[in-house]
């Protein structure tokens, strides 16, 4: 589209708007006509025509049909409420009577001077209305409008779940610009996730509704509460219908206190991972009466309280939900008469609860839905779960029955637990929802373009049968990604052709020569995840893959990566042990291989989308901008970069993941080189090794300067789709992975001292002055009692602290003091490494800490988090507090001379 002489977007978009109208003919004489009685979404379609109208400077009434004068009209209704909409039916000039109400289907039609648009249902009216506006947007010369649509998917996406986007339910609940923005890309499901507030476990129904059995447990948090409200509000508006995403039962420590729980309501589980030493943690117990009375209390509150709330996707046997393992609970064992005794995940409990909260919110409310995803942890006894569980309203499953990811491998065939799963809802017939991500994960960069991908798993799923797809993540609306365009037009129509439909919008969003560019880096980026096309079940683009995934820095390539690796592929196996071998497929060179070609695809792609950048103008408007809380439509120049960036960072961390891998098989090499006492071949492979170190360091000093250059284009988050603050935490973060491997490349000895100081257990709430982190405490008071010191010899800076404390658990709090004296002035750096917090203080100022991520690796190593200091010439202390994490409790802290002598 051509340019205004004035670089602004709104101007721009209402002259658009303008001449559209008067193509078309529409002038101030029409009126908007509804039904006497019309619907809530009729009214949000006919006043969202009124607004649309005033853009082009058409003021124009909405009346009911009673009360319409006028000769000519925009008829918006159904068959069955409008009287004009049925007179034009029975003259066969209209053709919607005959659709479902299930389908969001309509027909928009110019008869005469009237313009029509008939809903197959209300949500179809509100449909054409859009339709409407893009029509007029084009700029079309011709009065011709006859548009009649019939949407293949019945449901199709759902936002704005992206718990790992900093601005998301939990912080801003649901603003009506967003509503109204999933609404025009044909999102009629919503999924709410409530991930990251402070001090409350999410997604349990205690910060909804209070419990009559519990009372003890924490209150529900009203802030949560009326977002939750208002966004049921909001969308039923829109027609979109809304779900709240829970996880039960509660680990009780996080609801109240395992103390204040009668022990005929608690049970004990061997958890995959966390727990105590030996895996094991208490829960609540399904298959106890006093529970089972408990949550009939609450599903009972939370579907009277939350009218506007369609249903709730239900999902546990992760972070704190957990059940019975049988052979640990008497009650379970009781009920347990198949399932593994020694297993966290029984199959029959599990249906017992399910089918006990789908009834309880059934006898409140009998459409109330209650969405299960039971294809995941079960896939040995998926069926024996679905059979046994009654209740459920629809299923939820992905393709390879794990979970979710943003692309359907062509090859690849379905799971039997996506196929049992498909079976089991004929059965029932109920719905069967298709996981997919069309837009963000935590697998991948904010809003990275695959459009090709969005196209491909769409037409799966349909060949598949199914009707129903869903998101869990969802577009950032802020970024009006492409990928949400891609998918609105897809869910609708699978049969067109997604080249024709790719290449049509990149002209239509980046102009003619820059679109063709971004054309092509969306074709490289469709070759870089063909990679995955065939039979292997897990890949980096799948989600909760954190250690492979294409998000953020990757794991750095110092010697412990073995270690690192085997802990986190031995974790996910014991999660699905059943995918044990398809895991360990992640160590093989053939995993290595296919990394390396999606690597070179993505750099290809991010050598394009940046000329496609250069391309671009930054005075013509893209044409298609669906938020409206942005001041103004983004300019293609700007919208390219936003494109560009998302791209440059899947590429530089697919390089480092490569690194990373490369850096596991050598190591692993050289120690099996050890173990055989074949010397000389360790010592060829260790050089390898350094050069590799060498090459990563490189890797790492370009994603800087990308990563600085991003922090200068104002504003960063719709031009480089992230925020300040986010690019300055990878920044921050890849330079200290920098920083950590050029200290490793020195090799050198560490400066501290064998003797610290070790004041533990102290209580985690007690918290020393500066004055007391400055000198070594004679004693600590915790008001439980004083804490004297011990000397401790520490070997290689790695200190065991579960002797100290009595043994594992979490939330475990210690105070470790280690003097140092210095000959001269020197440039140094700290290192540190701790399971799984710390802060650090020298000379009682503060130096640098973890405690609001964590340690973030595993491997725990003083190269972890690194920390460069000037010294004076004399005596020092380093203190730290050292806060342990479920099953561990160490701290390494290391001081060696900066390779570096200029650095700050």
């Amino acid at each position: 589209m051509s340019a205004l002489n004035t670089p602004n977007g709104t101007v721009y978009e209402m002259k658009i708007i303008a001449d559209g109208l008067s193509n078309l003919g529409i002038d101030g004489g029409y009126e908007i006509v509804t039904s006497d009685n019309p619907d809530i979404v009729e009214n949000t379609a006919a006043e969202e025509l009124q607004k649309f109208l005033g853009k082009g400077g058409v003021s124009i009434r909405i009346v009911p049909e009673s009360k319409s004068t006028g000769m000519k009209r925009f008829l918006l209704g159904l068959d069955s409420n409008l009287n004009a909409i049925k007179h034009f039916g029975d003259q066969g000039a209209l053709d919607i009577r005959n659709v479902s109400a299930e389908n969001d289907a309509f027909h928009l039609k110019r008869i005469g001077d009237d313009v029509v648009i008939a809903g197959a249902n209300p949500r179809g009216v509100l449909y054409g209305v859009y339709a409407f506006e893009d029509f007029v947007m084009k700029d079309v010369k011709s009065g011709e409008l006859d548009v009649r649509t019939i949407p293949s998917f019945r449901k199709r996406m759902s936002a704005p779940g992206h718990y790992f986007n900093s601005v998301n339910f939990s912080n801003e609940g649901l603003p009506e610009e967003k509503a109204a923005y999933f609404s025009r890309i044909g999102a009629n499901q919503i999924i709410l996730f409530d991930l990251g507030v402070v001090g409350t476990p999410y997604c349990k129904l205690q910060t909804y509704v209070k419990s009559d059995v519990f009372p003890f447990q924490p209150p529900s948090v009203h802030d949560l509460q009326a977002k939750l409200k208002s966004a049921g509000t909001l969308c039923k508006k829109y027609g979109i219908d809304v779900y709240f995403w829970f996880e039960e039962p509660v680990i009780p420590s996080l609801a109240g206190g395992v103390e204040k729980y009668p022990p005929e309501a608690l049970g004990t589980v061997k958890r995959p991972w966390g727990g105590d030493k030996d895996g094991l943690d208490r829960t609540l117990c399904v298959s106890s009466p006093i529970v089972q009375e408990h949550y009939k209390n609450m599903v009972k509150k939370f579907v009277r309280e939350y009218p506007d709330v369609k249903g709730i996707a239900f999902y546990n046997l992760d972070g704190s939900s957990w059940l019975c393992t049988p052979a640990l609970c008497p009650r379970c064992k009781s009920v347990c008469k198949e399932s593994p005794p020694d297993m966290h995940n029984p199959w029959e409990s599990q249906a017992a609860f399910v089918t006990l909260l789908a009834q309880a919110a059934r006898e409140e409310r009998p459409d109330f839905d209650l969405r299960f995803w039971g294809s995941v942890h079960y896939n040995e006894n998926i069926e024996k779960l679905l059979h046994a569980a009654q209740g459920y309203g629809s299923l939820m499953s992905f393709w390879n029955g794990s979970d979710r990811d943003i692309m359907i491998p062509e090859n690849g065939e379905p799971d039997r637990s996506f196929e049992v799963s498909l079976a089991a809802a004929k059965e029932r017939k109920v719905p069967l929802y298709g996981m997919i991500e069309f837009n963000n994960l935590e697998a991948i960069p904010y809003s990275l373009p695959f459009p090709f991908s969005v196209c491909s798993a769409i037409a799966r799923y349909k060949q598949l049968g199914l009707k129903d797809v869903m998101e869990f993540a969802g577009p950032i609306p802020g970024h009006n990604p492409i990928n949400a365009l891609v998918a609105q037009r897809f869910l609708w129509n699978p049969e067109q052709s997604p080249e024709k439909l790719l290449a049509d919008l990149s002209v239509e969003q980046f102009g003619v020569r820059g679109g063709e560019l971004m054309y092509k880096a969306w074709k490289e980026i469709k070759k870089a995840f063909d990679v995955w096309n065939d039979d292997m079940r897990f890949h980096p683009l799948e989600g909760s893959l954190f250690f492979a995934s294409l998000r953020c820095c990757s794991e750095m390539v110092l010697p412990d990566v073995v270690s690192r690796y085997n802990s986190t592929i031995q974790l996910y196996s014991r999660v699905e042990p059943y995918r044990a071998a398809d895991f360990e497929k992640l160590k093989e060179s053939v995993f290595l291989d296919k990394m390396m070609v999606m690597s070179a695809h993505l750099a290809a792609a991010a050598k394009v989308a940046k000329e496609a950048v250069a391309s671009t103008s930054d005075k013509e408007f893209i044409g298609i901008c669906y938020y409206r809380a942005a001041k103004t439509r983004p300019t293609q120049k700007e919208y390219a970069e936003l494109n560009y960036a998302p791209i440059a960072i899947a590429d530089a961390v697919c390089r480092q993941r490569c690194d990373v891998i490369r850096a596991y098989q050598l190591r692993t090499a050289i120690e099996k080189c050890r173990s055989e006492g074949d010397e000389k071949s360790a010592l060829e492979k260790e050089k390898l090794y350094l050069d590799l170190v060498r090459e990563d360091i490189g890797v790492q000093e370009r994603f800087c300067e990308i990563l600085t250059g991003f922090a200068e284009m104002r504003p960063c988050f719709t031009r480089t789709s992230r925020t300040e603050p986010e690019i300055a935490e990878l920044l921050s973060d890849t330079r200290k992975k920098l920083l950590s491997e050029k200290f490793r490349m020195e090799n050198a000895a560490s400066l501290l001292p064998e003797q610290w100081t070790v004041f533990a257990p102290v209580n985690r709430q007690v918290t020393l002055e500066k004055f007391q982190l400055a000198t070594i405490p004679t004693e600590i008071h915790t008001g439980n009692g004083t804490i004297s010191p011990r000397l401790v010899n520490v070997v290689d800076g790695r200190l065991d602290l579960n002797p100290f404390v009595g043994g594992t658990g979490g939330q475990r709090c210690a105070y470790v003091f280690i003097p140092l004296s210095l000959s001269e002035e020197e440039n140094l750096a700290f290192g540190f490494g701790a399971d799984w917090w710390f802060e650090a203080f020298l000379d009682g100022e503060y130096l640098c800490d973890t405690m609001r991520t964590g340690n973030m690796s595993c491997g725990y190593s003083y190269y972890d988090h690194m920390k460069r200091v000037h010294l004076a010439k004399g005596k020092h202390l380093l203190s730290i507090r050292v806060i342990s994490g479920i099953s561990g409790y160490q701290l390494c802290a290391g001081l060696f001379p900066d390779p570096d002598k200029n650095a700050k």
